[in-house]
């Protein structure tokens, strides 16, 4: 019998059929069932499946009730290495326990994060994890707690890496305290003139840094000038252009996202000013972006690993349960040092001293 073309898939019929057996025979043998059957059987139909390129369909399988366990994950944007960081850390994490990681990147559309959800639901994965930070988190919020609503009641375990104003366990930094430590770094180094990238304002990272930042800095008797824009090497390049617009004197950028921080190093390098001797800048991520540019950047390590590892273990450890047991353990956030950060002395001023 010749191989299927078109795009057409050999199916167990047809291998059944190659091999002159019955179909019962043709599966036992190519599931390998302990029902005996002759190995000259077993040889056709071994051959047979190997001719016509056979491979069996999964998704049936788990129709009719067959295990094969696996985690959705929606990544928000896969050109960011924060995502990709992400998704490597939970495609090892689930290989490690015998689970497949299908990823999905949604691109920062909150309509197209919806459509994904659904097919990884129609696709019955056992687990589902929210990984889309960074975007419009609030304009399809009830939509999104509808459909997770549904999608939990079918027995699918779901996560979130990010806080989204859901019923959902979550495992994250607490960001406002990274929000809180990225002012706190700032002030500890002696500057005044301080301004925030903030990142987006419809999303729940943006606001929750915001609001550990601006608190540490209105307990010093500063109000930082604050711009919101997409995350981004773009955005940074962008939020550096109005920040310094208004505020000539800066002499501290906090950046809620690395990929933000690279984008204002590129942006005052534009200008012709110096990192950390010009402008100091401290970013949040702890990514690859934060460790290649010139100079290397003070960022903050937000355990991305930790809580990508935890979040696959919850997925797997309740897997079929109705109601999911355990709640996330906290997670720390911690400095990782650069060399985007000056020290200034309160005499000197803008003068030029060691950058951490």
């Amino acid at each position: 019998m010749p191989r299927k073309s078109g795009g057409q898939h050999s199916t167990l019929h047809d291998v059944a059929l190659a091999a002159g057996v019955s179909v019962s025979t043709a599966a036992r043998v190519l599931r390998g069932s302990d029902y005996p059957v002759a190995d000259e059987l077993q040889q056709r139909v071994r051959a047979a499946a190997e001719r016509l390129r056979y491979v069996p369909n999964l998704l049936a399988k788990r129709l009719r009730g067959g295990a094969h366990p696996s985690i959705g994950l929606i990544v928000g944007n896969m050109l960011d290495p924060y995502f990709g960081e992400i998704a490597q850390a939970v495609t090892v994490a689930a290989q490690r326990r015998s689970l497949l990681a299908i990823v999905a990147n949604m691109q920062r559309d909150p309509q197209l994060e919806l459509g994904m959800i659904r097919e990884l639901w129609e696709h019955r994965v056992n687990g589902l994890i929210l990984a889309g930070g960074g975007f419009d988190q609030i304009t399809y919020k009830s939509d999104l707690a509808n459909i997770l609503r549904q999608v939990r009641r079918s027995g699918i375990t779901v996560v979130s890496l990010a806080k989204r104003g859901l019923p959902l366990p979550v495992f994250s930094v607490d960001n406002e305290a990274v929000g809180a430590m990225l002012a706190e770094h700032a002030l500890a180094h002696g500057h005044r003139e301080i301004a925030i990238a903030a990142g987006p304002v419809n999303s729940h990272v943006t606001q929750e840094r915001l609001k550990g930042s601006r608190r540490v800095l209105a307990q010093a008797g500063l109000k930082p000038a604050v711009v919101h824009g997409e995350f981004g090497v773009a955005g940074g390049v962008d939020a550096i252009g109005r920040l310094l617009a208004d505020n000539p004197g800066l002499t501290m950028i906090l950046a809620n996202a690395d990929t933000l921080g690279v984008g204002i190093l590129r942006g005052l390098a534009q200008r012709d000013l110096r990192v950390p001797d010009d402008v100091s800048v401290i970013s949040a991520g702890n990514t690859a972006y934060a460790r290649l540019c010139t100079p290397v950047l003070t960022t903050m390590d937000i355990a991305l690993a930790e809580c990508c590892e935890a979040a696959v273990q919850y997925v797997s450890d309740n897997m079929g349960r109705a109601d999911p047991a355990g709640e996330p353990r906290p997670f720390a956030a911690k400095l990782m040092p650069g060399m985007s950060v000056r020290t200034i002395a309160p005499e000197r001023g803008r003068g030029r001293v060691r950058a951490v």
